[in-house]
């Protein structure tokens, strides 16, 4: 698994990944009735598990600035202080991110004192496909080096994706869903591994998702690296989450793995107040994490790793650019 590309959770994804939440599949259906919702990717098959699971913990203390250069453009910066991620103990970054008029073309960059630069480009291409590339460069630690290109392709009820990725070895795959029942959605993806011996991994999953209700399922079948004799490994990963309402949502995942027959349990909540979030995580790894945001510009963040001994503990200021003939915030 340690081969397969994995994007860490930064702040500068945040303008990226709002920008596709936002500007989702269009539908060419006539504007009679309820909108049906478009198929999801099959990466997406556990979106409302992950957003609820996911949580931006750091350490130390974070400030984040935004300042409107033009209409379509936004500077950000970013200051942690007391963090060790970096020897010297903080860390500055600065990026823009540009998004058109009809929000068919997202543009976001970044650059670190770290030595990290980051980029990413979203295109949307006619009302069907959509384009997206990314580069992630380390100067002082290559193995942190990644590049990829994905074009997606969303239909009626199904959709499908290919994928190419070089991370010190060229990665390719592709992916395919479809809607079988109007809560029901099947896919599949599979990824190989262009080594001296190619590695194949497969993973085959479902989503079904009802009212407030959303299941997923998937397997997944790949090498064993640990293993000194070719030898495949498989893990099955279960999630539900229920949402009471508008504002809390609760979910929880189970994972297994075959043949080494280790197991886990995750349990997640979000409570939305009308001006803060609170989201939370326990798990059976003795992880506890806790993260506050209110959203007029300040966030506390907190997490334990009993096992590891690892504790963060972390402050954010986030300050907004103001609106037209408002002051900043």
């Amino acid at each position: 698994r340690a081969l397969l590309p994995r994007a860490a959770a930064r702040c500068e994804e945040a303008a990226a990944a709002a920008a596709e939440a936002a500007h989702g599949p269009e539908s060419t259906a006539a504007p009679t009735g309820p909108k049906e919702e478009p198929p999801l990717h099959f990466e997406m098959f556990s979106k409302e598990w992950r957003q609820t699971s996911d949580q931006d913990t750091w350490d130390g203390f974070r400030i984040e600035a935004a300042t409107q250069v033009t209409k379509h453009m936004q500077a950000s910066h970013t200051l942690f202080l007391g963090t060790a991620l970096r020897e010297q103990g903080y860390i500055y970054q600065f990026g823009p991110a540009f998004s058109s008029q009809d929000g068919r073309t997202v543009l976001v960059g970044r650059v670190g004192l770290d030595g990290g630069v980051s980029g990413r480009w979203i295109q949307r291409l006619g009302s069907s496909f959509e384009l997206k590339a990314s580069s992630q460069s380390h100067l002082k630690d290559p193995q942190r080096n990644m590049h990829d290109v994905t074009l997606e392709y969303t239909g009626k009820d199904w959709t499908c994706g290919a994928k190419a990725c070089w991370q010190g070895a060229l990665l390719a795959g592709g992916s395919f869903t479809q809607r079988v029942l109007p809560s029901l959605q099947l896919g599949g993806d599979l990824t190989c591994v262009m080594v001296q011996e190619p590695l194949i991994i497969g993973t085959v999953g479902a989503r079904w998702q009802e009212g407030p209700n959303t299941v997923s399922l998937a397997a997944t079948r790949q090498p064993d690296m640990k293993s000194p004799v070719p030898a495949n490994t498989s893990e099955l990963k279960m999630s539900y989450l229920r949402k009471f309402n508008d504002r809390l949502s609760l979910g929880t995942e189970y994972k297994y793995s075959h043949p080494d027959k280790e197991s886990g349990l995750s349990m997640a909540y979000e409570y939305s107040f009308r001006n803060s979030r609170v989201q939370g995580l326990l798990d059976t790894d003795g992880k506890v994490s806790c993260s506050v945001f209110d959203f007029q510009g300040m966030g506390f963040s907190g997490m334990i790793d009993y096992v590891r001994g690892d504790y963060k503990f972390g402050i954010l200021m986030h300050i907004m650019p103001p609106d037209q003939g408002q002051p900043p915030q």
